[in-house]
C-alpha cells in the first residue's frame, strides 16, 4: 500500500513539474511575440519617417479610403484606423504613416480644419516618437467583426436545461424570502402574491397537465389494443372466410370430378348403346332389305301370275268372239 501511495505521489509530482514547465514555456513564447511585435513597430519607425493624427474622421472612411485621399502628399508605409468591436465601424480617428517626415509635416498642416463631407478634419504631427512606436503593433491584423449583441440575444434566448431552471428558480425564491424578513424587521406587514405562489400554481398546472397526458396515453392503448383485436378479429373471419370459400370450391371440384366420371360412364353406356342400336338397326335395315326383296319377288311372281291370267282371259275372249262370229256366220248362211 505503501509503495502504491508513493508512486501516486511521485506521479502527481511529476504532472506539477510538467504543468509548471508547458506555462513556464507558454509564457516565454508569449513574450518572444510581443518582443517580435514591438521590435516590427520600431524597426520601421526609422528617422525618416513621420507619422500624423487625422481626427473628426466622415462616416465610411476607412483603411482603403484614406489611404487613396492621402496618397496625395506622398507615398504612405502604414496606416491604422481603429474600429468599434460594438458595431464594426470606424471609431473616428487614425494614424497615418509617411515616408518622409516633411511630407507628413506638410500633410498635417494643410489638412487640419479641413472640411470633408462636413466634417472639419483635425490633424497633428506627432513629434514624440517613442509614443507611436507600439501603435502600429496590430496594423498587419485584420479587423473581425463579431456581433457581441447577436451572440448575447442568442445566449440569452437560447434553450434552458430542467438544471438551469431550477437554479433560477430556487434564486428568485431565496431573494424573495430576504425581502419579506427585511420587511418584517422593518415592522411592515405586507402580503403580497410572490414567487412562491406563482411555482405552487404552476406545479399544479404541471401535475394536471401530467395526469391528463397520462389519462390520454393510456386512452390511446387501450384504442390501440381494441383496434388491434378487431384487426386480428377480422384477419381471422376473412381467414375463415378464405378457407371456407377454398373448401367450397374444392368440394365443387370433386363433385364436378365425380360429375365428369358419371357423365363420362353415362357417355359410355349411351354410346355403347347407340352402338347396340345402330347395329340392331343395322341388322333390321338388312331384315327388311331382304324382307323387301321377297316382297318384290313375290310381287313379282304375282304380277307376272295375274298377267299369265290376263293373257289366259284375253284369249279366252278372242276364242269366245271367234265362236260367236262363226255362229252368227252360220245362221246368216242358212
Amino acid at each position: 500500500m505503501v509503495k502504491k501511495v508513493l508512486k501516486k505521489e511521485k506521479s502527481k509530482k511529476s504532472s506539477t513539474e510538467k504543468d509548471t514547465k508547458e506555462k513556464s514555456e507558454q509564457k516565454i513564447q508569449k513574450k518572444s511575440k510581443r518582443e517580435l511585435q514591438n521590435e516590427e513597430g520600431i524597426g520601421q519607425n526609422q528617422n525618416s519617417t513621420g507619422v500624423i493624427y487625422v481626427g473628426h474622421l466622415p462616416w465610411g472612411f476607412i483603411d482603403s479610403t484614406i489611404k487613396k485621399y492621402f496618397e496625395q502628399f506622398g507615398p504612405i508605409t502604414r496606416i491604422i484606423c481603429p474600429k468599434s468591436s460594438k458595431t464594426g465601424r470606424s471609431v473616428g480617428y487614425a494614424f497615418i504613416e509617411f515616408g518622409d517626415e516633411e511630407t507628413a509635416r506638410i500633410a498635417a498642416k494643410t489638412m487640419n480644419n479641413y472640411i470633408l463631407f462636413e466634417k472639419i478634419l483635425k490633424c497633428s504631427y506627432v513629434e514624440d516618437k517613442t509614443k507611436y512606436d507600439r501603435i502600429f503593433l496590430k496594423w498587419k491584423k485584420k479587423f473581425e467583426f463579431k456581433q457581441r449583441y447577436k451572440e448575447h440575444c442568442e445566449k440569452m434566448n437560447k434553450k434552458k436545461s430542467n438544471e438551469e431552471i431550477k437554479i433560477l428558480v430556487q434564486g428568485l425564491l431565496d431573494r424573495e424570502e430576504k425581502r419579506r424578513e427585511k420587511l418584517k424587521e422593518m415592522g411592515i406587514d405586507y402580503e403580497y402574491k410572490g414567487y412562491k405562489e406563482i411555482v405552487n400554481e404552476y406545479k399544479n398546472a404541471h401535475k394536471k397537465e401530467i395526469i391528463e397526458k397520462e389519462k390520454s396515453v393510456k386512452k390511446e392503448k387501450k384504442e390501440k389494443k381494441e383496434n388491434i383485436n378487431k384487426d386480428n378479429n377480422k384477419n381471422t373471419k376473412k381467414d375463415n372466410h378464405k378457407n371456407k370459400k377454398q373448401k367450397e370450391e374444392l368440394m365443387e371440384k370433386e363433385e364436378d370430378n365425380e360429375k365428369s366420371d358419371e357423365n363420362k360412364e353415362e357417355e359410355d353406356e349411351e354410346n355403347e348403346e347407340i352402338e347396340q342400336e345402330e347395329e340392331e338397326g343395322e341388322e333390321l335395315e338388312d331384315e327388311e332389305m331382304e324382307n323387301e326383296e321377297d316382297e318384290d319377288m313375290d310381287v313379282e311372281e304375282d304380277e307376272e301370275e295375274e298377267e299369265e291370267e290376263e293373257m289366259e282371259v284375253k284369249v279366252k275372249n278372242k276364242k269366245g268372239v271367234k265362236h260367236n262370229n262363226m255362229k252368227k256366220i252360220e245362221t246368216v248362211k242358212k
